[in-house]
């Protein structure tokens, strides 16, 4: 009777690291696409911000803050702050944003199905800083993060 008991308590510790390592190994797979997608979005922000400087809009952030830690670890999302001249100035700047994503992933070759893999996902003002978050659609969680968000 020991006998059986030990054994199950081994298959168990078995199964329990088998499960710890697979979650390890897929979180370290997600922490590297995060990464390597932070870089691409950050300098593509760094482009819409040149080319908007001259439309009142300056970006604070310089590197993106993940969004992954409220929408999930495999979501490739960041979000940056702009500061508005004025406050009124925002309504058609998701769409702004997204013309210069398409151009420059267009020039990067970052398109898929003619579609760019860089999109506003979300945007919204605090006072006269300009919230908007950025995904990069190189994941299925992360398209299924923007399907989900465009039926609110």
């Amino acid at each position: 009777m020991k006998l059986i008991i030990l054994g199950l308590l081994l298959v168990l510790a078995v199964l329990a690291l088998m499960v710890y390592i697979k979650r390890r190994r897929v979180s370290k797979a997600a922490t590297i696409v995060r990464n390597s997608g932070e870089t691409i979005v950050d300098e593509a922000m760094g482009f819409v911000a040149e080319q908007m400087r001259s439309q009142g809009f300056v970006l604070v952030t310089k590197r993106g803050t993940s969004v992954a830690d409220v929408w999930g670890q495999a979501v490739v999302g960041f979000n940056y702050k702009i500061k508005l001249n004025d406050q009124g100035n925002f309504r058609d700047v998701g769409d702004r944003i997204d013309y210069w994503l398409t151009q420059y992933c267009q020039r990067r070759d970052l398109m898929e199905d003619q579609e760019p893999m860089l999109r506003v996902s979300d945007l919204w003002a605090n006072k006269n800083i300009l919230e908007v978050d950025v995904v990069y659609l190189i994941n299925e969680q992360t398209k299924n993060y923007l399907k989900d968000l465009s039926k609110l």
